[in-house]
């Protein structure tokens, strides 16, 4: 293996096949990067997997001998990232890989590429073509519920309901839920899949403006992408989604417009002295007035009042002032529609105006209040 290539060309593209390795991981060889040098493509093509997710890319540079080798991922990266930007010159000698950069030189020990797992190569005739900023769009509004917790494998992921003409991405970990329509014409069956959130994320990460199509093959217990130079691989979650639906309380009655920036910044503010036990900040409305009110034993309290229009009396409810914010942050317009019912029941949180043939819409549930 011989190779020369800029620094400017490979440290994206390594950096984030290395954010696909495993920190720690019983199988060694997994800590690897998949380095392969081809002279015939005049490529270099990096590989990285942790067994649920893999994705492969490709460097044009002057390769003047083939080879492949597995390259420590950590230290390949650190390396890559402290030289200066200036061409890299790469070649195998006395089984080490030399890198040498200016005045630079390194030399890393590589394991052996036959115990690298095989990442095999899609048929992409199955495969169906959308908008990449739509896609990664879906993500951004639904990934923010997804469960940290393995103990219910579906919460896990994100739920995409698709077909020729319509298309949804939900995501809850039961206490929120995001949920995303869209109505466009794909190439594609119906399908209803879970997706690890590792490698959704992995996906938005590399979509930029002057690509603005990506390919995606779903099958039976994997899931593909193709973007730029990018090949991303995920597995799917095998498990059955909630009704979803049924948790949903569209019917509720007390409905108010509120201005985004304003409440964020309130909540903020109210928010520096809400217990550190639940988070808790408690919504006191009146007429055409919201009190915000945090209350800590240990710290204090904190109280704003912000002037509203709205035809419902006396109401209080309580909620975890991060998921909130956090909920807040992903509506798109400057005001956001809330509807309550009662202090126990979910509130649901949407645009006040949407996008042409799509719809968003957060649920958040309460806490709990001290008189419930």
């Amino acid at each position: 293996m011989k190779f020369n290539v800029h620094r400017n060309q490979i440290l994206q593209k390594v950096q984030f096949i290395n954010s696909i390795v495993p920190v720690r991981n019983p199988l060694q060889i997994l800590t690897n990067i998949l380095l392969e040098a081809n002279v015939e493509k005049g490529n270099i093509r990096l590989a990285a997997t942790d067994l649920e997710v893999s994705a492969v890319t490709e460097v044009e540079c002057n390769v003047l001998e083939s080879g492949k080798i597995a390259i420590p991922a950590k230290n390949f990266t650190d390396i890559i990232r402290a030289l200066p930007d200036d061409e890299i010159h790469c070649e195998l000698d006395n089984k080490m890989l030399n890198i040498k950069c200016q005045h630079i030189e390194f030399s890393l020990i590589y394991a052996d590429p036959e115990d690298f797992p095989e990442i095999p190569e899609r048929e992409w005739e199955n495969s169906f073509t959308m908008d990449a900023g739509l896609f990664s769009k879906l993500v951004e509004k639904t990934s923010f519920a997804v469960s940290e917790h393995i103990g219910r494998p579906a919460f896990s992921g994100i739920l995409w309901e698709l077909d020729s003409k319509k298309q949804k991405m939900v995501a809850t970990d039961g206490k929120r839920l995001g949920k995303y329509e869209t109505t466009l014409t794909l190439d594609t069956d119906k399908i209803d899949i879970i997706m690890p959130i590792k490698g959704v994320n992995l996906v938005r990460r590399i979509i930029h403006a002057d690509q603005p199509k990506i390919k995606i093959l779903p099958e039976e217990s994997a899931i593909s992408f193709e973007y730029d130079s990018y090949k991303i691989y995920s597995r799917l979650i095998e498990a059955n989604y909630p009704d979803y639906e049924a948790v949903i309380p569209y019917d509720n009655s007390k409905l108010i417009d509120i201005e985004v920036e304003p409440l964020i910044k309130a909540i903020q503010r109210v928010s520096l002295l809400a217990s550190e036990d639940n988070f808790k900040i408690i919504f006191n409305f009146s007429k055409n007035q919201l009190k915000i009110h945090s209350e800590d034993i240990d710290k204090g309290s904190a109280e704003e009042i912000l002037e509203i229009e709205n035809d419902f009396e006396k109401f209080q409810i309580g909620f975890n002032y991060k998921y909130l914010i956090e909920i807040l942050q992903l509506v798109d317009t400057k005001i956001v529609q809330i509807k309550f019912e009662n202090s126990l029941d979910p509130c649901i949180l949407y645009n006040i105006e949407y996008p042409e043939d799509q719809k968003n819409l957060f649920l958040l549930m309460p806490l709990r209040l001290a008189n419930d």
